[in-house]
């Protein structure tokens, strides 16, 4: 695969509520990329704190904030809304308390645009803590990962994989990078609360392969305040049943060995999970 270099618009949407602590950090590591031709849409969902403030502070021409809804939105109306207000053929969303690392756009766009049939290129994250400390330094893909890297891999193959290892191996959306007239519509499925991703991901795909590359280009934050133990739990039971309901999206894809590897390694996670939140806590008292 050949990497070419990629002069296009890229955009960056940001969906947020309430994104005082770490926004700006967002936004800092997005103006700070080597591809200078990008929009920053952000998409702020009538804050109580000082986001808008902050966002409005940075001069940037390249950043520009949404009107406030006339209400609160959920968060899926609030993402679909920030990814229709964008331009770029290349699109990458980013959670406020996430960001990107340096050289990200301009790597992972030279590679989406190397390959003109593909719907997307996911790379790999550092998870990071709320106080920027790293907690995992290169996380992502799983067994997606090969000796020849990057490489092309398709809906079927992912499926499995994501599947056998009981999560999403694609990571966060800031670790992504789409094809704009790949996403699909509605961009989340209101069914779920912690598999959104992964079946947007999986949507996108219908559409073409997807670029995995070994970079890593993203951070995602995490903090005692997202997930508690019990959510933990019940995130592994929600991807027990979004994978059998994908068994049947994509016949072929997921075969019954691989349902009992589903419900093994989602618990095996929750119990990992369960054990960095109890960390984290530590340190947040």
């Amino acid at each position: 695969m050949t990497d070419t270099s990629y002069e296009g618009l890229i955009s960056v949407a940001i969906p947020v509520a309430d994104g005082e602590p770490f926004i700006r950090s967002c936004l800092s590591s997005i103006v700070d990329q080597s591809h200078h031709n990008i929009e920053i849409v952000v998409g702020d969902n009538r804050s109580t704190d000082r986001t808008r403030e902050i966002v409005e502070s940075f001069s940037d021409p390249r950043i520009r904030i949404l009107p406030n809804p006339e209400r609160r939105l959920s968060i899926y109306e609030n993402w679909q809304r920030t990814v229709d207000a964008v331009g770029g053929d290349f699109v990458k969303i980013v959670a406020h308390d996430d960001g990107l690392k340096p050289g990200c756009l301009a790597r992972q766009a030279a590679l989406l645009a190397a390959e003109p049939t593909a719907s997307m290129v996911a790379s790999r994250r550092s998870i990071i803590d709320a106080r920027d400390r790293v907690v995992i330094s290169a996380r992502g893909l799983g067994r997606l990962r090969h000796a020849e890297m990057p490489r092309a891999a398709d809906l079927a193959e992912i499926v499995r994989a994501c599947a056998r290892a009981g999560t999403n191996l694609l990571g966060e959306p800031a670790s992504v990078l789409f094809r704009r007239k790949c996403l699909p519509e509605p961009l989340l499925d209101e069914t779920w609360n912690f598999e959104g991703d992964l079946d947007l991901y999986f949507r996108c795909l219908e559409s073409g392969a997807a670029i995995l590359d070994d970079g890593v280009v993203a951070f995602f934050r995490v903090s005692p305040q997202q997930m508690s133990a019990q959510v933990a739990g019940l995130q592994a039971r929600e991807i027990q049943h979004f994978f059998d309901l994908s068994a049947v999206r994509y016949p072929g894809s997921i075969r019954k060995i691989d349902s009992v590897f589903t419900a093994v390694n989602s618990h095996r996670l929750a119990w990992s999970r369960r054990l960095l939140y109890s960390y984290q806590r530590m340190f947040y008292r």
